[in-house]
């Protein structure tokens, strides 16, 4: 037993020996080169639609075990000025956490330009020459908004990308102009020309114009397309000019894509960008699935990545040079301050390398490096540290890594931490017996830290953050519900748990009705559409809006009846496209209860399914509705948008595309609707004894008062096209509804009158 376990030791011993090859670098500490200014990212709120959380704020720029330490932010001019608090809270939090704020715009304000073309469906514009100062004041007007509100900006770009498309672009003279004339009136440091892809062709006539150049603080480029061997870029550097890369992204087209292979290319390709000159290094975007903090409010790969270096190499550090013996697939680059000492070590082999570095006029005040590994298996791993011999000292770095030895190690975790264990409960089934959905807690305090504590509980749910306690309550409606907890001890490592809550429900009503189906007002169309239900649905015509109050003219009401026998809680849902922003709103009632501003419905090119809602009331969307008839009424609010199916339930359940067969219509053929008057009432006005004479066999009678009640409804089960009617109703205007056995509906109006 003995000798066979030692056998397998000295196996796995040597293979792993052959698995390793060494090498040989030489950092020469008092040979410095550029100073490094930071790591960082940008976020547009406007872009995706979604703010960062301050938990994401705080991942993103604090610097203790966990977070990533970030120390540039930049932001985008809006060309509209309201745009430009959009990003405040981050612009604030990062200033607060000594993290430069830059700032790029990509359109001036409309007046000031004129479009130049299209490119793949993307509008190119031009800033008019006659234009120039007041972009220049433009460019002030942002400066002294953030100024006023406590962001002082490290700098300002001119134009993001001029030589792209989809928003403004320059030539290279046109830039140098604006330079020359306007450059002086810019009342912070000038960051350009942010060129799409380093190109020199674009670049080097403005270094090489004295007036341009003198004007440019900081060369920005992005690295789109540019191979690593141009990175390094000579007249920028005779230029006097510090070199940024403000703009790159890597697996934009498919989030399977973001892999940790992935992440080891963007550990290179900083690494290669700062061995190349460059003094700061900004990713495109913080939150996203292919960012450093994806949209489920975690660290992801790339984040961890840019952590390696944005943790250790602080603002002021300077790269240093070094020298190395036959590196193949390695990066090493190396950085110092006046009490610090951080090498970065890329492995993009398969094999284990041992490094032996040799530090020539090493600061005698620090005697071990910590080393922090991360690759497919580990994120931020604490190695353990090594003791500088006569300033020498030998580690391995793992095949397909990312390795940080440094002096400046409270940032990261400790030596032997033991991750966290995470607990979100366990899953469960449980029973809406109300059908208005049931609030549930969620509970994380049975988490742990073997040998700390815990210092983050990040909820998630669909992929999304959704809230950061360790104690929360949640309304659910019926369906399974997917929640994914993660949380951080004080070391910074992560352990994730998911639990699964499915809601159940034993009501059991579920009505569909057809838009175009119903007693349709004046100031309403039916259009077609292949994507809507039975082929179409209802709109506004051009021109009506009451967006401050109902219409009170009935007739310009749409009603619809329907019926219950489950009295409860209901959800009414309905089928919406709403394409034009701030034109996406109704006003709905339920029988004679108050108006409803269905307000903010989801603006976008598709139709979607949304709950009616008031977000000045709450947001409560449930109606306790009685056993019997009732009515849903709508009148428009804002012009624009369109309504296409409803669905009334007490299940909890959500609809999807089309939804089920509507009652009252049919569903396969669409009803043809003709607001033409194909039957007579007769005599009208009456005292309630009249005639409805029809040019078709009549299915159903429905008389609505005009409050939206159903008065009356007869089903002609001996398919007459002619009937006598004998009621008594009170004096008023009322609307017939008539469908005939071909599926076809129309209305009168109809006035009774007492003798």
């Amino acid at each position: 037993m003995n000798t066979k376990f030692f056998f397998l030791i000295s196996l796995s011993s040597i293979l792993s020996f052959c698995n390793v090859y060494s090498q040989q670098v030489s950092i020469y500490y008092d040979s410095t080169k550029q100073v490094i200014r930071g790591f960082g990212g940008i976020h547009i709120t406007s872009w995706t639609g979604r703010q960062l959380t301050a938990d994401m704020m705080e991942k993103a720029f604090d610097n203790d075990p966990g977070e990533m330490g970030l120390t540039i932010f930049r932001m985008q001019i809006g060309e509209d000025s309201t745009s430009w608090r959009n990003e405040l809270p981050i612009a604030r939090y990062a200033k607060s956490k000594g993290a430069i704020v830059f700032a790029s715009p990509w359109n001036p304000p409309a007046y000031m330009r004129k479009v130049k073309g299209t490119y793949n469906n993307e509008t190119d514009y031009e800033l008019l020459d006659e234009y120039y100062d007041d972009y220049a004041n433009h460019l002030n007007r942002f400066i002294k908004f953030m100024a006023d509100s406590g962001v002082s900006l490290y700098a300002v770009s001119i134009q993001n990308e001029p030589d792209w498309h989809g928003w403004t672009t320059w030539t290279s003279q046109q830039m140098i102009k604006f330079l020359r004339n306007y450059g002086h009136l810019i009342q912070a440091p000038i960051i350009a020309p942010e060129s799409y892809g380093y190109s020199r062709s674009f670049i080097d006539p403005i270094l090489n114009d004295s007036i341009a150049n003198a004007r440019i603080a900081i060369l920005g480029t992005h690295i789109y397309g540019t191979t690593k061997a141009n990175y390094y870029y000579p007249l920028a550097l005779q230029k006097g000019k510090e070199v940024w890369m403000t703009e790159h992204l890597l697996g934009s087209d498919n989030p399977a894509s973001n892999t940790w292979s992935l992440a080891l290319e963007l550990a290179d390709e900083i690494n290669t960008c700062l061995d190349a000159g460059m003094s700061a290094y900004v990713y495109w975007y913080i939150r996203r699935f292919y960012g450093l903090i994806n949209d489920a409010g975690n660290i992801t790969d790339k984040g961890y990545v840019m952590a390696h270096f944005s943790k250790f190499i602080r603002p002021g550090s300077r790269r240093v040079w070094l020298k190395s013996a036959n590196l193949q697939g390695v990066g090493v680059t190396a950085y110092k301050t006046d009490s610090s000492a951080t090498i970065v070590v890329v492995n993009k082999t398969a094999k284990s390398v041992q490094v032996s570095f040799n530090l020539v006029n090493f600061p005698t005040l620090i005697d071990t490096l910590v080393q922090f590994t991360s690759s497919a298996t580990k994120r931020m791993k604490n190695e353990g540290f090594y003791a500088i011999e006569a300033n020498n000292f030998k580690a391995t770095v793992e095949p397909y890594s990312i390795t940080t030895f440094t002096s400046y190690a409270s940032a990261g975790e400790k030596y032997g931490n033991i991750p966290p264990v995470a607990f979100a409960g366990n899953d469960t089934t449980i029973l809406d017996t109300i059908g208005k959905g049931l609030q549930v807690n969620l509970n994380a305090t049975l988490s742990f830290d073997p040998d700390g504590f815990i210092t983050k509980y990040n909820w998630a749910k669909d992929g999304f953050q959704i809230n950061n306690s360790d104690i929360w309550s949640v309304k659910l409606n019926v369906g399974k519900h997917t929640f994914v907890l993660t949380v951080t001890d004080n070391d910074g490592q992560t352990a994730s748990d998911t639990v699964v809550i499915e809601v159940k429900s034993n009501r059991t009503t579920q009505l569909w009705l057809e838009a175009e189906c119903a007693v349709i007002g004046n100031h309403w169309k039916t259009e077609k559409d292949i994507n809507a239900s039975n082929g179409h649905y209802l709109t506004t015509s051009q021109g009506y809006e009451a967006t401050n109050n109902p219409v009170t003219d009935t007739l310009q009401h749409i009603t619809y009846s329907f019926n219950i026998t489950e009295k409860g809680f209901y959800k009414i849902w309905g089928r919406i496209l709403a394409p034009i922003s701030n034109q996406n709103s109704f006003w709905v009632r339920i029988d004679k209860g108050k108006w409803i501003h269905w307000n903010n419905i989801p603006v976008g090119s598709s139709w979607i399914w949304d709950d009616i809602h008031n977000l000045s009331n709450d947001n409560d969307t449930s109606f306790y509705l009685n056993e019997g008839a009732h009515t849903l009424t709508l009148t428009y609010a804002d012009n624009g948008v369109y309504i296409d199916k409803w669905y009334i339930t007490n299940t909890g359940k959500k609809p999807s595309g089309k939804g089920g067969v509507a009652q009252g219509c049919q569903d396969t053929n669409p009803v043809e609707i003709n607001n033409s008057i194909p039957f007579s009432i007769y005599p009208n006005p009456h005292s309630g004894n009249f005639n409805i004479m029809g040019t078709e066999p009549i299915e159903r009678i429905v008389v609505y008062s005009s409050n939206g009640q159903v008065a009356y409804q007869l089903y002609n089960n001996f398919k007459k096209e002619s009937l006598h009617i004998d009621l008594t109703l009170p004096e008023g205007l009322y609307i017939v509804q008539l469908i005939d056995y071909k599926g076809r509906l129309f209305y009168n109006k109809m006035i009774v009158r007492k003798k």
